[in-house]
């Protein structure tokens, strides 16, 4: 008689499927935060991990270290000792207006969550449309509703999502102000180069004025024409009196000069 092959679980939980973080976004930043003090100096083994930071034994305890793993906010694994990650340190330490983006970060971590933000992006839609596309990714089918749970849950605390009603509005890029503002380092480069461009806008003035002097010298007269008249041979011409000549000649040198313009 054959003995009855034992059933293996599939990969995945319980109940197989798609993993995903079963804890939000904000109650994993809230164990975080306990992690980042606890692992400032060494690393800490899973039962402290589950005892001192996640506040849960077995089962319970595994579904919280887990989540945190999959936000990106804690390294390490079951045989090893466990620490905050470089993200989880990032978000303990940023200042309030910088911290949403170190927030955005982590929400998208978890696969199914990327993908998620991916396929609704700039789109509003309802729990009805998330929970067939959850399945679609391969949450277990009893797990969908949970999964746009913690989902819209997390999406919300990163604003990624806002709701509209009984839609969720998966914001875009452009809305989220990421797109077409300039970032600091593009600011920065502004101010350092405005001086050498006044200056090199301030010389070229000063060259730009001393050739329209130099141009009112020489060709006054010609500026002066009425308009519709044909153009005038422009020249420079040096003349030197001779106080000797007599006044007739020196009437007739004066006269040419005002003919042509020089006087």
């Amino acid at each position: 008689m054959n003995e009855p092959k034992k059933r293996v679980m599939p990969k995945g939980g319980r109940k197989g499927g798609s993993i995903f973080p079963r804890v939000s976004l904000a109650d994993a930043l809230k164990y975080s935060k306990k992690l980042v003090t606890k692992t400032h100096v060494a690393r800490i083994p899973q039962d402290v991990v589950y005892s001192g930071v996640v506040g849960a034994k077995g089962g319970t305890g595994a579904v919280r270290a887990s989540a945190l793993k999959q936000y990106g906010l804690m390294e390490g694994d079951n045989k090893k000792d466990f620490s905050a990650s470089s993200l989880a340190k990032k978000i303990a330490s940023a200042p309030s207006d910088e911290v949403v983006d170190l927030y955005r970060d982590s929400a998208l971590k978890p696969n199914i969550f990327k993908k998620l933000s991916e396929t609704f992006h700039g789109d509003s839609v309802s729990r009805a449309k998330l929970k067939q596309r959850a399945a679609e990714l391969k949450v277990h089918p009893d797990e969908t509703e949970a999964c746009v749970a913690v989902y819209l849950s997390t999406m919300q605390t990163a604003e990624l999502v806002r709701p509209e009603g009984d839609l969720f509005r998966h914001l875009t890029a452009q809305e989220l102000g990421s797109v077409g503002a300039p970032s600091a380092e593009d600011n920065e480069g502004a101010e350092e180069s405005e001086p050498e461009d006044v200056d090199a806008l301030a010389e070229q003035e000063s060259t730009d004025d001393e050739e329209v002097l130099e141009e009112d010298e020489e060709s006054a007269s010609a500026r002066k024409a009425p308009k519709g008249s044909p153009p005038r041979a422009v020249f420079t011409v040096n003349v030197q009196l001779d106080a000797s000549l007599d006044t007739e000649k020196l009437e007739k040198q004066l006269a040419l000069l005002k003919k042509y313009g020089a006087l």
